[in-house]
């Protein structure tokens, strides 16, 4: 791990508390700090990370609104706008306008898009699954509780468009400590 401790005497503008420390080192560990981050290989596929969050949502919901899918993944409209124009060249997702209101698109993966996100989703789960054997069952747990706790605290200090949408009806939380708490092979 990195020391992100400023030399003794000298004063830093940015907060110099443990969940600092750990969120940098962790968003530096991720490779999120790329200012263009280069697409990953997942499943055989070159994707970026939008494009990984898109596939799941998508594939979750079945069909969303170009809104939606932007409220989802907290984008702009633009940016959404792009990014499901790159999906569409690439055969993983069709738009097509809804029939209620033209100026909205209605976005639905193709049927290479729900295969890219079975082979995406079957790589990241046996990836997730690697890393969640390095911890131990209590680490795993430590793990889901303090992630839970930390979004739950996000989301009540402000996300932007304010609640994360379906993080009342969904049952992330209950997924996640299953996973979290899964036997592991070596501990």
């Amino acid at each position: 791990m990195h020391d992100t401790t400023p030399p003794s005497g000298q004063a830093t503008p940015l907060p110099d508390d443990e969940l600092r420390r750990l969120l940098q080192h962790l968003v530096r560990a991720g490779g999120l700090l790329e200012p263009n981050p280069p697409p990953h290989e997942h499943g055989g596929v070159h994707v970026s990370m939008s494009e990984v969050f898109a596939l799941g949502e998508l594939s979750e919901a079945g069909a969303l609104s170009q809104q939606d899918l932007a409220w989802r993944l907290g984008l702009e409209k633009s940016t959404i706008s792009r990014l499901a124009a790159g999906m569409e060249a690439r055969g993983w997702l069709s738009r097509q306008r809804e029939p209620t209101n033209r100026n909205y698109y209605q976005l639905r993966l193709t049927p290479e898009g729900q295969n890219v996100a079975r082979r995406v989703g079957q790589d990241l789960s046996d990836h997730h699954a690697h890393l969640l054997d390095l911890l131990t069952p209590r680490e795993r747990q430590a793990l889901t509780t303090g992630l839970t706790g930390l979004i739950r605290a996000m989301e009540s200090h402000g996300h932007p468009r304010g609640q994360t949408p379906g993080a009342n009806d969904r049952n992330d939380v209950d997924d996640t400590a299953k996973i979290a708490v899964r036997p592991s092979r070596g501990h």
